[in-house]
């Protein structure tokens, strides 16, 4: 492409994003408000991380590349 039209480009959506981003950011907060936002993402159950008295020795020695 021309660097006029990618410059063009870049000045187009720029001035979208200005004048658009209040409107995203309220639809974005709505959603992430949502029952079913909420709902999908708070109950999902983290990883718990496995606690092991000893490393395995293939682990403790560092690698020789």
């Amino acid at each position: 492409m021309e660097p006029i039209l990618l410059c063009g480009l870049v000045i187009v959506v720029f001035g979208l994003w200005v004048e658009f981003e209040p409107i995203v950011k309220a639809v974005v907060k709505m959603i992430r408000n949502s029952k079913f936002f909420k709902g999908i993402f708070v109950n999902s159950a983290g990883q718990n991380p496995v606690y092991v008295n000893r490393m395995p020795i293939c682990l403790a020695k560092p690698s020789s590349y």
